[in-house]
C-alpha cells in the first residue's frame, strides 16, 4: 500500500457513499464497481472528498493508477437520473 492510500473506517465510509451513489457502476467501463477512485489522485493533489471520488471496477482503477483521465473525469451520466 502507498503512502497515498486511502484506509480506515472514514475511508470505508466514503467508498461505501460512492459506491451507492453511482450504483454499483464503473465509471470508465459500465461493469459492477467495487471500489472508488480519485478523479484526481491523491499523488496529484486530490482529495478524499464526494466531488473526487467515482465508483470503479478493480481493473480499470489498478489500471489507471495515478493518472487524470480527461474523458470521463468525474462524471457518471448517471448522475443525471437523480437530478429529474
Amino acid at each position: 500500500m502507498s503512502k497515498q492510500s486511502s484506509r480506515g473506517p472514514a475511508w470505508e465510509a466514503l467508498r461505501q457513499a460512492v459506491l451507492e451513489r453511482d450504483g454499483y457502476t464503473c465509471a470508465y467501463c459500465g461493469r459492477e464497481a467495487t471500489t472508488a477512485d480519485h478523479v484526481t489522485p491523491k499523488a496529484q493533489g486530490g482529495r478524499d472528498e464526494l466531488s473526487n471520488l467515482v465508483a470503479a471496477c478493480l481493473p480499470c482503477n489498478s489500471k489507471k493508477q495515478d493518472r487524470v483521465l480527461i474523458r470521463n473525469a468525474g462524471f457518471n451520466p448517471r448522475w443525471l437520473d437523480s437530478l429529474w
